[in-house]
């Protein structure tokens, strides 16, 4: 991961300037993979983990590769299990934009609806083959995780389901209830 990393940051800046912002957006995913062994942290925290890993791939990808951010501000406080969005929004890239030669966009949306967080990872790539799709939750190694995840922190608490169209999108929604006073320290 590091020299991957690293080694997209130099290869992807037009110049210094653009090679240091990058290398201080890949120290703060660095950094927050480090720490992954907290169980919970705050939505705008993964958020910033995912927009900054995202920028170091656009910077890798160039204009072809877009990211849109759309979190309601009512959200942001609300916990999530870290090390949520990143595996999911490194599988929109590396599955699905990335692989388009024109490129695509990345979309993260976040809505609070009742006493429900919604989080969308969607991107117009190439989206998953029907076969792939059929048992993605349990071989999928990102996808996989981000449910194992899920499961063994929230229980029954939350929803989780991909939608794909094969050469168009790909779509993963996740619906976790708000946890309220001593739950949500999960």
């Amino acid at each position: 991961f590091f020299h991957s990393r690293a080694h997209g940051c130099a290869l992807g800046a037009s110049g210094l300037r653009d090679a240091q912002v990058m290398l201080v957006r890949f120290s703060k995913v660095l950094g927050r993979l480090l720490r992954k062994h907290r169980q919970s942290s705050a939505l705008r925290d993964e958020l910033s983990l995912i927009e900054d890993h995202l920028a170091i791939e656009v910077g890798r990808f160039g204009d072809v590769l877009k990211f849109v951010g759309d979190a309601a501000d009512d959200t942001l406080d609300m916990l999530v299990p870290s090390m949520l969005l990143q595996p999911l929004g490194a599988n929109s890239i590396q599955h699905g934009a990335g692989k388009k030669v024109e490129g695509g966009t990345i979309r993260i949306r976040t809505r609070r609806t009742d006493n429900k967080l919604r989080l969308l990872v969607q991107d117009n790539g190439v989206g998953i083959p029907e076969e792939k799709l059929a048992t993605l939750l349990d071989q999928g190694i990102g996808v996989s995780n981000v449910l194992e995840r899920l499961k063994a922190l929230l229980g029954s608490k939350y929803r989780m389901w991909i939608e794909s169209q094969t050469g168009e999108r790909a779509h993963i929604e996740i619906e976790v209830l708000e946890l309220q006073g001593a739950a949500a320290a999960f």
